[in-house]
């Protein structure tokens, strides 16, 4: 690894050019410098990495940073189990050939390039260096584009984000100094809206709502912190945000984890349960509260394959299983699993969050691509207590019941799981067991 030391900053590069560290120090960025520059070319995120060293390993951690090369990702779009066979379950089963919206995500600086939407493929082959840091750091304005009358967003990335492309770089602080380029504070890195450019996505359907159902709750003050402040917290000890620069408090300095639906710390701070077991004439009833009391957005999130299982058991004081008298609106649908093996959850007690679409002719569950409507929505909105009450036949035996209540997140439906060959571990958020009346 070689080492340049200029100006008392030292930096350690992997294979860095000596101009990459010999630019003049400068702070605020004059407003001449801040324009596209269509000749531009983004930076591998090895050179950013270079001197922001804990950004890097943070962002290459994430879901974020895997894109558009994440496995699951790509099977879903090219329609292929994970031992690349076509399966007929994806994106170019519906649309075997031409350009998409999947690439305005996962590809963005290549679609806006061409001003267009674009195949995966296409955008691939182009180069796309994926939702890069060079990317992020050179946006200049986000739009969110509403239509009150139609209720629909306009959501082509080309309407929505505008770009600075060049050596000026954007973020949240007002006093950055960097060597290596010039800074410019940037407001629309600390509001929502930034992340609105892909997280909220106009199909048919709405079918990413993260920003539509946060914008909401924010407004009615329901929910206070912004998209940065949940999933890039703050925090750690004082230390420089690159090698070389001052060290700053830890309350300035935002992680780029971008943890979400698959890391089960987050997971498990949206949702709290409160439960409790009586009798109901000649029934055990159990009556449980699930609340969205962490998450800026639906519980689950709005991916469209996300759900999330509420698992119910009653057993005797032997310990032999209570039957359910309930209705069947109080067992689990096939979404959560058919079969024997451990996960498979499906006519099981419980209740299901989830907002899963179906396509025109009947199948289920899709993504947005091919969605014609919802079969049902019952995910939790930010504040919001979802009620579900389950029925078992009273223990006939002597002695107290014991209820068992589990709360379980998937980031996909295990049925979808099982035919793509994917891994998939559950998150369970609460285990707890009750002692119910004799």
């Amino acid at each position: 690894m070689k080492k340049f030391v200029f100006k008392g900053i030292s930096i350690l590069g992997v294979g860095l050019a000596l101009s990459v560290v010999i630019c003049p120090v400068v702070s605020q960025a004059d407003a001449s410098s801040d324009v596209d520059d269509p000749n531009y070319h983004y930076m591998d995120n090895k050179v950013c990495g270079s001197c922001h060293q804990e950004k890097l390993r943070d962002y290459q951690s994430s879901m974020m940073g895997k894109t558009p090369g994440d496995q699951v990702f790509r099977q879903f779009y090219a329609a292929v189990n994970a031992e690349g066979q076509p399966d007929g379950i994806g994106f170019r089963a519906f649309k075997p050939k031409g350009a998409s919206d999947c690439a305005s995500c996962h590809t963005p600086d290549v679609v806006l390039d061409a001003g267009h939407e674009l195949s995966l493929e296409e955008a691939i082959k182009k180069g796309s260096k994926g939702i890069s840091c060079d990317y992020c750091h050179t946006i200049k304005d986000v739009k969110v584009i509403y239509n009150p009358e139609t209720k629909r967003y306009d959501t082509r990335l080309w309407k929505m984000v505008t770009r600075a492309r060049g050596n000026v770089k954007h973020g949240p602080l007002k006093d950055a100094k960097s060597p290596f380029h010039k800074t410019r504070f940037s407001p629309i890195h600390t509001k929502s809206e930034f992340c609105a450019a892909c997280h909220n996505n106009q199909e048919h359907l709405l079918s990413l709502d993260s920003y539509d159902t946060w914008k909401k709750a924010f407004d009615k003050g329901v929910v206070k912190q912004t998209c940065q402040q949940c999933h890039m917290p703050t925090g750690g000890k004082d230390r420089p945000i690159a090698l070389g620069g001052p060290v700053r408090p830890g309350s300035q300095i935002h992680r780029h984890f971008f943890h979400g639906g698959h890391n089960a710390d987050m997971v498990r701070k949206e949702a709290t349960v409160k439960a409790k077991v009586r009798k109901a004439g000649d029934a055990l009833r159990v009556d449980v509260d699930v609340t969205n009391s962490g998450a800026g957005h639906t519980f689950p999130g709005a991916a469209t394959l996300r759900n999330v299982l509420l698992l119910v058991d009653a057993v005797d004081a032997s310990g032999k299983p209570l039957p359910h008298i309930g209705d069947k609106k109080e067992l689990l649908s096939p979404l959560a699993g058919v079969g024997h093996s451990p996960g498979d959850f499906g006519g099981h007690v419980g209740a299901m969050f989830a907002r899963p679409f179906v396509s025109r002719s009947g199948k289920g569950p899709t993504g947005g691509f091919n969605a014609d409507h919802i079969l049902f929505d019952t995910r939790i909105y930010p504040g919001q207590t979802a009620h579900r009450s389950f029925h078992f036949s009273s223990p006939s035996s002597s002695g107290p019941a014991r209820v068992r209540v589990r709360l379980i997140y998937r980031w996909a439906f295990k049925p979808l799981v099982d035919k793509k060959g994917w891994k998939m571990d559950d998150i369970v958020i609460t285990d707890k067991t009750l002692t119910g009346p004799s």
